[in-house]
């Protein structure tokens, strides 16, 4: 399963688009989600947690590298979100 998405953080006041896949890990499910723009990418048993994690790792990338916040802002709506199956 994979789906893309947008998370809207009130605190840093940016929305930034996200992959959210569903893996095996060590034969259980989890959930990774995953910003391409920047590669940030976080994992978690629920998707809930998977997000919420991935939040606090957005917030640390951001706080180090706060240059990068500039790249999110620019950012628009993508002009493609697809699937395509081979």
């Amino acid at each position: 399963m994979e789906e893309k998405n947008k998370i809207y953080d009130k605190e840093i006041g940016l929305m930034v688009n996200i992959v959210v896949r569903e893996e095996s890990m060590d034969g259980k499910r989890v959930f990774i989600v995953n910003n391409e723009d920047l590669g940030v990418a976080d994992f978690g048993d629920s998707l809930d947690e998977a997000i919420e994690n991935f939040k606090k790792s957005m917030k640390l990338y951001l706080e180090t590298y706060p240059e990068k916040k500039e790249l999110l802002k620019a950012e628009e709506t993508p002009l493609l979100v697809s699937r395509i199956f081979l």
